[in-house]
Parts: C-alpha cells; sequence; structure tokens
C-alpha cells in the first residue's frame, strides 16, 4: 500500500512539517539543475550523495528535503533509478525512464545530456497556450459558481416572490435559470465523484498513471507520437554508444512508464529475435511511419543512423507540440465563446424579470 499513496505516507513524517502546503512537484529548473548534476557525477566519476546534500543546503522548503531523501537513499546502497522513484515529485516520469536507461545501457551521461537540450528551450518559451487555456477555464469555473450560487440562494427566490404576489409569469430565462439549478442540486454528486476521483488520481501514483496512460494514452494520438519520439531519441542514444537494438529495446520494454509503449515495445523485441526488421516491426505497432522507415532504411546504406534516429524524435516531438498548440489555440476562443454564453444567459435570468416588473407596474 505505500506505493499506492506515496503523499499520505509523506504526511505522517514528523521531520517534514505541514508538508501538504508545499509544492507536490520540482519545477522546471530544479528538475534540469538535478539532472545536470547526476549528468556531471556520472561523467566526472563523483559521489553523488554529498553533492546532494551541499546543495540542499541552498534549498528551502519542500526541495530541500526531497533532495536530503534522495541522498540517504543513496547512502545506503539504493541504485539510482530506485532511489529517485522512492522521493515522489523529484522528476518527471519520463526523466526517470531516462536515468534509468541510461544506467542499465551505460550511457547515462549521454542520456541526460540529450534530456536536458530537450527542456532547454522551455525555460525561455512563452507559457504553453494549452496551459493558459487550463487556466483561464478553471479561475472563470471556480468564480462563475460563486456569482451564480448567490444569485440562485439569494436573488432568484426573491424574484419568484415578487412575480408569484403580482400573479407575473416569469421569464422563460428566469425558468431555465431554475431548472439549471435544479438540476445540479439533484446531481451534485456526480461532480464530487469526478472531483475526488481526479484527486485520487493526484495523491495516488497507480491511479495517476493509470489514468494518463492507459486511459488518456488511448485516445491521444499527441500522446502517443510523444512516446514514439522518446523511443526514437533513446534508440539514437543507443546506436551512437554502439548498444545492440535488442537489449535497447528489452530495457525499455521492461522499464517504460507507459504500459501502452511497454506492450508494443514487447512485442517489437519478440519480432527481431524472430529475424523481423527492426524498422517495419515498430511501424506495425505505430511507433514508425511508411516514411521514417524508409529513411532508416536508407540511414543504414549511408551510415548516419544515429543522427536520423535524433531528427526524426526531434521532428515529431516538435510537430506534435505544434498541433498541440495550434488546437489550444483554436478550442480556446471557442470555450470563451460558450462561456460568454453562459455568462448572457445568466444575465437574462436576472435582467428580464427586473423589465417585467417595470412594464407591469406602469
Amino acid at each position: 500500500m505505500d506505493t499506492w499513496f506515496p503523499t499520505f505516507r509523506r504526511l505522517a513524517q514528523p521531520s517534514i512539517p505541514f508538508p501538504s502546503l508545499w509544492s507536490r512537484y520540482a519545477n522546471l529548473a530544479q528538475r534540469r539543475a538535478l539532472l545536470r548534476l547526476i549528468a556531471v557525477a556520472a561523467e566526472e566519476n563523483l559521489p553523488l550523495s554529498p553533492l546532494l546534500e551541499s546543495w540542499a543546503a541552498d534549498e528551502r522548503r519542500a526541495q530541500k528535503h526531497r533532495l536530503l531523501r534522495l541522498a540517504d537513499q543513496l547512502k545506503t546502497g539504493t541504485p539510482l533509478p530506485d532511489a529517485i522513484e522512492a522521493v515522489p515529485g523529484l522528476l518527471r516520469d519520463e526523466d526517470i525512464l531516462a536515468i534509468r536507461f541510461g544506467a542499465q545501457s551505460g550511457t547515462l551521461s549521454a542520456t541526460l545530456r540529450a534530456t536536458l537540450d530537450e527542456s532547454k528551450s522551455a525555460l525561455t518559451d512563452s507559457p504553453s497556450p494549452i496551459r493558459r487555456a487550463i487556466v483561464y477555464v478553471c479561475t472563470f469555473l471556480l468564480l462563475a459558481f460563486l456569482v451564480i450560487a448567490f444569485l440562485q440562494i439569494k436573488i432568484v427566490p426573491e424574484f419568484e416572490k415578487i412575480l408569484s404576489d403580482f400573479d407575473m409569469e416569469p421569464p422563460l430565462a428566469l425558468l431555465w435559470s431554475i431548472g439549471f439549478a435544479r438540476f445540479f442540486v439533484n446531481y451534485w454528486w456526480l461532480g464530487a465523484l469526478a472531483g475526488g476521483v481526479l484527486l485520487w488520481s493526484m495523491f495516488s501514483a497507480r491511479l495517476g498513471r493509470f489514468i494518463r496512460y492507459s486511459i488518456l494514452g488511448r485516445l491521444s494520438r499527441s500522446a502517443r507520437e510523444l512516446r514514439s519520439a522518446e523511443v526514437l531519441q533513446k534508440l539514437g542514444i543507443a546506436a551512437q554508444t554502439g548498444r545492440p537494438l535488442p537489449g535497447v529495446l528489452s530495457t525499455l520494454a521492461r522499464y517504460h512508464f507507459d504500459p501502452i509503449a511497454r506492450y508494443k515495445l514487447l512485442f517489437v523485441r519478440n519480432e527481431i529475435e524472430q529475424g523481423a526488421d527492426a524498422w517495419h516491426s515498430l511501424a506495425a505497432v505505430d511507433l514508425l511511419s511508411p516514411a521514417e522507415v524508409n529513411a532508416l532504411a536508407t540511414s543504414e546504406r549511408v551510415g548516419n543512423r544515429p543522427w536520423v534516429l535524433k531528427q526524426l524524435a526531434f521532428s515529431k516531438r516538435r510537430r506534435t507540440m505544434r498541433r498541440l498548440n495550434r488546437m489550444a489555440e483554436l478550442v480556446l476562443p471557442l470555450i470563451v465563446g460558450l462561456l460568454g454564453i453562459f455568462v448572457l444567459f445568466q444575465a437574462l435570468s436576472v435582467f428580464l424579470p427586473l423589465t417585467r416588473f417595470i412594464t407591469g407596474l406602469l
């Protein structure tokens, strides 16, 4: 049960005061700094635990205790990938996979350097349209809930009473507003259930991964494209260092955080052991497109396969992120329009009764 609720287990530690009020995850700069420190320690053959303790002396609050816990794990002889997994919120699943892949294949420094190059532009780029859209919608819904609750509790009952005293028919907008409020009162538990599942997925490691990868991963083409780019990048690093392809696929199939990607990689590994072509096997599980298979087949004859793998991974990731950003830019105006219609509906439910009072008294 410890692996199911890592955050709840952390709440019970008396050495960490009020951890629930802190940032649950390290930010991008902190993750990059840790990856760079691990890469330097691997390149210079330095012990990582003293470096982490020295860094923790300059950190504050949650990140300070995360680094100290990682240093304690390493002191007890825990392997680096297992030690990082034992400290929730320290690195992303993608970063942990890169460390485990590098440790297993002997390419830790090269793998971490490639991971750092991926996230380099994220420190200076403007906020993602996807993140802006999510923040906007969540903020609006919170404020709208407070305003509508006040209207339904204080204003609408008074309107109903006044209209009843003067024998006036309530406006259609007011009736719809009352019907919407009654629907919410009758089925509020559905929203509470969805919120409970979302909250549970934030604190439960297994449920959160199941929702992100097993459910959303099957429905989202962009998620599949990003997983494919990640696999191609690892294959490019292994090809550059001369590692055999079946061993690399075995490592990824065993340790990849996405269960769908694990099944696909295991299938490809088995196909290669049976004598099948690696690139056509990857294409059979939708990890490569026919054009990419042709490019890789040509690269084997030219002798630049590592470069081609890295370029395919980079272009696939960049194309996917651009598609997601364009989608967010198109969806945001639609969401704003729908929210505007909802605001107009609420305004009509308030002002139409007022106009009916005025015209009825004249």
